[in-house]
């Protein structure tokens, strides 16, 4: 008798383990996949946009590379703010010519809204969002950009280069290149929907709105002087290189540097 209470209490005890085993989590860990190319976001926002709330969670998960997509790294976030539906949006009044321009050139006039590559994303959801970019990853690469850049501290002024490689012959010879400088962390307490830092900010387009022709043989390099605002936090800005055609809209390749590294 004495035996068998010994089998049962041993019995018991490994079922209670394995009941418990069972409930434990285990911690998933994000692989990006590969990818054939990185893809442009340009995110449309506003500072008393409170649909835009959402959509500014989804691209900061994909900033800390969390698993939105498939390959979190290979997605630049370019955000431009508009006066849509508030016109005090200080972040859209520091470069009115610009995020106008922008916004005109895709004809926004309300936010959120989001430019993959160049095409309309529609309206925003996290798992259309997703589905379009990782989509897009796999569509063809045309070209590989790298960049360069130089930035004296002192003087808060700067030198990016472009080194633009041709992959994939371009559907079009009329293509123009965008170089614009972001701002990430910016502080905005005043933000009437509660979004204070936000990322990703155009602070200048160095190339204009419109950008700057382009010709692409097989291996190009443009360069671009820059200066930063006082205002702006070198530590927190980065270059998007770009390069469009201006009458279909779609991007053939992007890259993105941090201008203190």
């Amino acid at each position: 008798m004495k035996y068998f209470k010994i089998l049962l209490i041993a019995a018991i005890a490994v079922l209670i383990h394995g009941c418990e085993s069972n409930d434990t989590t285990t911690n998933s860990v994000y692989i990006p996949q590969p990818v054939n190319k990185k893809v442009l976001v340009e995110f449309f926002t506003n500072a008393g946009c409170n649909p835009c709330i959402a959509a500014h969670e989804y691209l900061d998960q994909i900033n800390v590379n969390s698993g939105a997509t498939i390959n979190d790294t290979s997605v630049i976030i370019l955000s431009y703010h508009t006066k849509y539906p508030y016109i005090l949006d200080s972040l859209y009044r520091a470069n009115i010519t610009e995020n106008q321009g922008r916004c005109d050139y895709y004809g926004v006039n309300t936010t959120p809204q989001g430019r993959l590559n160049g095409i309309s994303m529609g309206q925003y959801s996290s798992s259309t969002w997703s589905a379009q970019i990782n989509a897009e990853f796999n569509t063809t690469n045309y070209l590989n950009i790298s960049l360069s850049n130089t930035y004296d501290e002192g003087l808060d002024t700067g030198t990016v280069t472009a080194n633009i490689e041709l992959v994939n012959a371009l559907p079009s010879s009329n293509n123009v290149i965008h170089m614009v400088v972001i701002e990430n962390n910016i502080s905005y307490v005043t933000a009437p929907n509660g979004i204070t830092s936000p990322d990703d900010v155009m602070r200048k387009m160095l190339t204009g709105k419109d950008g700057e022709a382009i010709s692409i043989g097989q291996n190009n390099t443009v360069s671009k002087s820059y200066g930063l605002n006082n205002n702006w936090v070198p530590e927190e800005c980065w270059i998007i290189v770009f390069v469009q055609n201006p009458d279909t809209k779609q991007v053939f390749g992007v890259e993105r540097i941090k201008i203190v590294r």
